[in-house]
């Protein structure tokens, strides 16, 4: 039976190092004993066996346990990791991890004993017995090695077990660092962003909590790192920081997109890796604003499991939104976060005041990324034009909608039949007989500027979308739909979703609202050619609340072409009122065929 432990309590909001520190160690209290017994992780169930699940659960709390020894903080649990490390790499004890070949989860938990074998050697490395030692590093060694790893972030687990191995003076393993960071070097298109593998991959948040961490890492803790790398890394890292701040709202939350999301609060390590690394990418107290005001936002959420650790989730214990690799030691990740911690007392990260962010722009392009930020209306809002890695479960919620929202979230999928489970909200649902319905998975083709996203895309091979999102004020965008069918279609256009316990709700003709507590969200059908409702979208599909109320437009398409137009309207702190009347056909980005009066016909006007 798995142990109900106190869930952590924070007391004040964290401010000063020494009260990050105490976060930190309260976050390890339920880890005391490990996880409590071998059900707690083999729930959930994941891609690889309970061994490996026992070794991530392991080792990742060390992404912060080990600045927290480097910055002369103290723990009390060593002993057990040490312990459990000596088991996990001897392949006589029952305990044993097994062996670390090709594309093998092993190789991701390698990366954190080589971080914590450069950063805490004091605490894992030195106090083990010679021949434990030696098994440790023979495992390491045998990890940096893999033959093969996924082509994406995956490349520079080896490099983190090979500065580990330097780091404790075990001789290196030959021809890992630099094949890895040349691959890495072809995922960088422009500007500091990185996708997560080669061509059109995603960019989210693999490029921040990965690619961009390992790399600034490996300039601070590699003996003799190539120079022209380190300039390049930091350089890249400088510029990305000025894009990655617009994915925070004022309140520290971030934009819920992309994969892996239970990680959390790893949305700040990058923040705590530049300041590891001494780049002064935003000025000081505009970077500890934007770590530690993400991190209070996380630790205001109920993420806990009974049992006091981190479950597997978003805002709350959720297994719909996870991924097919997370097991019940994943969420540890966030740990990524505490890299700060290895930094002294008087570093200018910790010496200066927090500070807000420079007032941004109410809207700023990210063309890399395909993204359309709206910065405004209480919160900060994506527009989205994004291509899905497929393999990804739920992908479509992942990337391929509309609107991302760091105070109104997003929805993924919870079965198959139904509009309700489809997770309708920010996106277009396509069904052809009303229980099978269909989103934007991927991008024919995508633009992003200033005024507009536009993008093509086929939910069937003979069903052409063109898709454009205009900003249209604070909190507040148009979506213009051309669609192009054989065949008779079922529509239905979700807004923004609110909290349905205590919401409010109305629905009249082509316009719905719902209401929360600061939380107002509408939808209105400006061609009048659906019908709007609220729908009660099925439970535990909303990454922020489990039970949600959803503004839907729903209509019937007969074969032919369709034009779409969808008035979305979603604040925080607002008067509760519907939004004013709207001159959609003003807004600049807007077609050149829905400019004029009387709006197109079926033919298919120039766009």
């Amino acid at each position: 039976m798995t142990r109900h432990r106190p869930r952590p309590s924070f007391g004040d909001p964290p401010h000063s190092r020494a009260d990050w520190q105490r976060v930190l160690l309260d976050l390890c209290a339920p880890l005391a004993d490990g996880f409590a017994d071998d059900a707690a992780l083999y729930a959930p169930g994941t891609a690889y066996p309970p061994r490996v699940a026992r070794l991530e659960a392991t080792v990742r709390p060390l992404w912060g346990l080990a600045p927290l020894a480097a910055g002369g903080g103290r723990y009390d649990g060593w002993d057990r990791i040490r312990r459990a490390v000596a088991a996990g790499t001897d392949p006589e004890h029952p305990d044993y991890w097994g062996e670390p070949g090709a594309m093998d989860q092993r190789l991701v938990e390698a990366s954190v004993l080589g971080f914590t074998l450069a950063l805490a050697p004091g605490e894992l490395w030195e106090p083990l017995a010679p021949a434990e030692r030696t098994r440790l590093a023979g495992w390491l060694r045998r990890a940096a090695r893999a033959e093969r790893v996924p082509d994406n972030n995956w490349h520079l687990f080896p490099v983190m077990a090979q500065l580990g191995l330097t780091s404790v003076g075990e001789p290196p393993e030959p021809g890992v660092v630099e094949p890895a960071l040349a691959r890495v070097e072809d995922y960088h298109r422009g500007g500091g962003w990185y996708s997560d593998g080669p061509d059109d991959k995603p960019r989210d948040y693999y490029g921040p909590w990965a690619l961009h961490l390992y790399t600034l890492l490996y300039t601070t803790l590699a003996p003799d790192a190539d120079a022209e790398v380190v300039a390049r890394v930091r350089e890249r890292a400088a510029l990305f920081a000025g894009e990655f701040r617009h994915w925070f709202a004022a309140d520290g939350a971030a934009l819920p997109f992309g994969r892996s999301l239970t990680y959390r609060f790893a949305q700040a390590a990058f923040w705590g890796a530049l300041a590891h690394a001494g780049v002064e990418a935003l000025p000081w107290g505009v970077l500890r604003g934007l770590w530690a005001r993400n991190l209070r936002w996380w630790l205001r959420q109920p993420v806990f499991a009974p049992d006091g650790t981190l479950s597997v989730g978003y805002a709350y214990p959720n297994q719909f939104m996870s991924e097919q690799y997370n097991a019940a030691g994943s969420p540890y990740w966030a740990f990524k976060a505490f890299l700060p911690l290895a930094l002294p007392a008087g570093h200018p990260f910790w010496a200066c005041a927090e500070e807000p962010l420079p007032a941004p722009d109410a809207v700023h392009p990210q063309p890399q990324a395909g993204l359309l930020v709206q910065h405004g209306g209480g919160h900060t809002t994506a527009l989205a034009a994004c291509t899905a890695d497929t393999w990804v479960r739920n992908a479509p919620a992942k990337y391929g909608k509309f609107t991302y929202s760091t105070a109104f979230g997003c929805s993924v999928a919870t079965g198959p039949l139904g509009a309700e489970a489809a997770g309708p909200d920010g996106t277009l649902l396509l069904s052809d007989d009303g229980l099978h319905w269909r989103s934007r998975v991927a991008c024919a083709s995508r633009s992003v500027t200033a005024e507009r996203v536009h993008a093509r895309w086929l939910p069937w091979p003979d069903v052409h979308v063109d898709t454009w999102l205009l900003p249209a004020g604070p909190g507040r965008h148009v979506r213009v739909h051309r669609l192009v069918t054989p065949r008779p279609l079922h529509s239905v256009e979700g807004g923004f979703a609110v909290p349905l316990d205590g919401a409010g709700t109305a629905a009249e003709g082509p316009g719905a609202w719902a209401g929360c507590g600061e939380l107002d969200s509408s939808v209105r059908d400006v061609l009048d050619v659906r019908v709007a409702e609220v729908m009660l979208p099925d439970p535990n599909g909303h990454l922020l609340w489990p039970r949600t109320a959803l503004p839907v437009l729903r209509g019937e398409l007969a074969p032919g072409t369709h034009w779409l137009v969808a008035d979305v309207c979603a604040t925080v702190g607002g008067d509760g009122g519907r939004p004013a009347p709207l001159d959609w056909r003003a807004l600049p980005g807007l077609p050149r065929a829905l400019r004029a009066e009387p709006a197109p016909d079926r033919r298919g006007p120039s766009v």
